[in-house]
């Protein structure tokens, strides 16, 4: 008969095989039907040490590949800024750009996992490190967009300077444009930073508390549901920002790093 856990500390170390478990602990065994049942929990045991190393590889794969991914962005871009290849402008517009094509892809990973009925070693990777790279590219977007590319896009006018390089003044400049930067700008930039925040406090929740998300539904649908808010977010921010910059000139990225 299956044994049942009432605490959650329990039910981790049941899971994942933690600690020291009796045979009475999970089966009622009777004394001729022992060695069946010993070979049994020899198969699991093997099963549980053969899924650890399966994760532990994947954790150090997962490592290798973002700290080359990391290293390789980094090249790239200083072979680029050296070579003028692009104006500091535009690599950050662009950098901007490949972080919200990564927060979609870590979005789909995510919300895949915490959907889920069954879990497995492989999903529980994939879930922390989808809801943990969300969370970090959202810091890094927001950041990279509010500090660096809205700089150049908010810059005033110098004397004799051409308005058509300085898009905020050139949309203010009419009526009928003013819209974009007075809603449209504004809420881009309000909006977009409650994706960050909201993706972290998802991704603290899936790698504090592991598979125990998959057996409390409740706090599965919680956190599927923020981690959509999130993402709906990130994508009404995204969504402005590019009808900004259809509407805005967008030869100040032309311009050197100071306004």
């Amino acid at each position: 008969m299956t044994h049942t856990y009432d605490d959650l500390d329990d039910l981790d170390k049941a899971w994942y095989g933690e600690g020291k478990l009796d045979l009475d602990e999970i089966y009622e065994v009777d004394e001729e039907d022992e060695p069946s049942s010993l070979r049994h929990h020899a198969s699991r045991r093997s099963g549980r040490i053969s899924r650890r190393r399966t994760t532990t590889l994947l954790n150090a794969s997962t490592v290798t590949i973002v700290v080359g991914f990391t290293l390789g962005t980094m090249a790239v871009s200083l072979v680029i800024l050296a070579g003028q290849l692009l104006t500091t402008r535009q690599l950050f517009f662009l950098t901007h750009s490949t972080l919200g094509i990564i927060i979609v892809h870590a979005f789909g990973g995510g919300l895949g996992t915490l959907c889920t009925v069954h879990d497995s070693p492989l999903k529980e990777v994939v879930r922390k490190l989808s809801t943990a790279s969300m969370a970090v590219v959202a810091w890094l977007t927001s950041a990279i967009g509010t500090w660096f590319g809205y700089a150049g896009y908010r810059a005033k006018v110098p004397a004799g300077g051409n308005i058509e390089m300085y898009p905020r003044a050139y949309l203010l400049s009419s009526s009928k444009l003013a819209f974009w930067e007075t809603f449209a700008m504004e809420w881009k930039v309000h909006i977009g930073w409650l994706t960050p925040f909201l993706a972290t406090a998802v991704a603290f929740v899936a790698m504090r508390y592991g598979r125990r998300l998959v057996a409390d539904i409740q706090l599965r649908k919680m956190l599927t549901n923020l981690f959509i808010i999130a993402f709906a977010t990130a994508l009404v921010a995204a969504g402005l920002g590019a009808l900004v910059n259809v509407t805005a000139p967008n030869d100040f990225m032309h311009r050197g790093w100071h306004p």
